[in-house]
């Protein structure tokens, strides 16, 4: 990563011409970025590189992953070795899956057991159940 193209000194009190914000401005999205395309308010903004977002990013809309190697990762309450990936597989015609509007924890396949019956109460059990 290279230096900056130019250097501004502001001197406090002193009026800024909103041209050299922007020129600085500029440079300096092109030096931490890597040349991104910034479109106009309402149109698709491309930045090319690795997006670090340190604080709450809120979207209005959807959220679209395109490319090879498409998941969501969590790092956890601690940075290490481990994470958490959410994929999906290659779809064959649009997928919806719906979380409950509840909270709790997603059972996996492996977290259901066999039923068995219980002669005493007259009901089914299961570890997923119970």
């Amino acid at each position: 990563m290279g230096a900056l193209a130019k250097t501004y000194a502001f001197t406090a009190g002193t009026p800024i011409v909103a041209a050299q914000v922007n020129e600085n401005f500029d440079d300096v999205v092109d030096w931490a970025t890597g040349t991104p395309t910034l479109s106009t308010s309402g149109s698709a903004t491309t930045v090319g590189g690795t997006l670090s977002v340190t604080e709450l990013a809120t979207f209005a809309d959807d959220v679209y992953l395109n490319g090879s190697n498409q998941r969501l990762i969590y790092e956890g309450s601690s940075a290490d070795a481990y994470e958490t990936f959410i994929a999906a597989v290659n779809a064959t015609a649009d997928r919806t899956i719906t979380f409950p509007d509840a909270t709790g924890t997603v059972a996996l396949t492996s977290d259901i057991t066999s039923p068995t019956w219980n002669d005493a109460n007259n009901i089914l059990t299961n570890s997923v159940f119970n």
